[in-house]
């Protein structure tokens, strides 16, 4: 009769624990020139997000409670979905009153599904928004949290989305807030602990959350608050608004070097230049 084979061992917890550390990463070599250069290229605030942004879509004149929980709900609304569809829908939800109470008391699932269908997986998120909103009222008087952990208990939020309703609507900064073009944007530099690369297969930080936790450990934290606005519009400009973007680095305090940074995420510059008849700077 054949011996029984032993099954397995299981790794040490310390193993286990060795294995999910965040590799250390440090300030990379360059940083301060390309920050101050974002922070040139973006002083305008012209792109999308500077009129579109979740602290944008609030309504000035609604009560602070209001004003968060619109903060709260137009960031709920914009992952999948383009800032000015997004900006739309909050638009027809203010028209017809968007507060916890109004949201509960006066407007049903169907009307509510309705009114924020053009944005991406709105069977999910109406749903979701009306839970979160059911939350606000049992647990919090009607008000948004202003706490990670409460903000991640709510049904559809993330850490990147708790991040900017803390920062929106409670001036708190608790991490830098990782979308695709910041998360993007830092990988094809090297802030994430690899070579710079416009190969998103040789990417360090395969998902936004691994690149956070590796911008979190050397971004100077007076930065951190700035780094989502400012990457954000930086890559709404490289997508969709090329030619303002190739002018602005043309016009800056240092021509050559802006160019080749267009270039080092993702812009073929020369191609731009020749569309718009603009002579390039080497």
């Amino acid at each position: 009769m054949a011996p029984k084979k032993r099954p397995p061992r299981a790794a040490p917890p310390s193993a286990k624990r060795a294995k999910a550390t965040t590799p250390v990463v440090t300030m990379p070599p360059g940083f301060k020139d390309e920050w101050r250069l974002i922070k040139e290229l973006r002083k305008d605030r012209t792109a999308v997000v500077d009129t579109m942004g979740c602290e944008r879509l609030a309504d000035p004149h609604a009560s602070e409670k209001d004003r968060r929980y619109h903060v709260l709900v137009s960031l709920m609304l914009s992952s999948q979905t383009k800032d000015t569809v997004n900006a739309a829908v909050m638009g027809a939800l203010k028209a017809r009153g968007l507060s916890v109470k109004r949201i509960l008391d006066e407007t049903s699932e169907d009307e509510f599904h309705e009114l924020i269908k053009p944005v991406g997986f709105h069977n999910v998120k109406t749903k979701n928004i009306r839970k979160a909103t059911q939350i606000l009222r049992d647990q919090y008087d009607e008000e948004v949290p202003s706490t990670m952990e409460a903000l991640l208990a709510l049904p559809g939020v993330g850490p990147k989305m708790a991040l900017l309703v803390l920062k929106c609507a409670f001036d708190i900064t608790a991490g830098i807030s990782v979308d695709t073009h910041v998360h993007r944007i830092s990988n094809q530099l090297g802030w994430t602990g690899g070579a710079p690369t416009l190969d998103k297969a040789a990417f360090p930080c395969k998902d936004p959350e691994k690149t956070r936790k590796a911008l979190e450990q050397w971004v100077p934290r007076d930065d951190w608050g700035d780094v989502n606005w400012l990457l954000v519009g930086l890559g709404q400009e490289v997508q969709t608004e090329k030619p303002k973007l190739l002018r602005k680095a043309l016009d800056s305090s240092d021509p050559a070097y802006a160019v080749a940074f267009l270039g080092r995420i993702g812009m073929d510059t020369a191609k731009v230049a020749k569309a718009e008849g603009l002579e390039l700077v080497t």
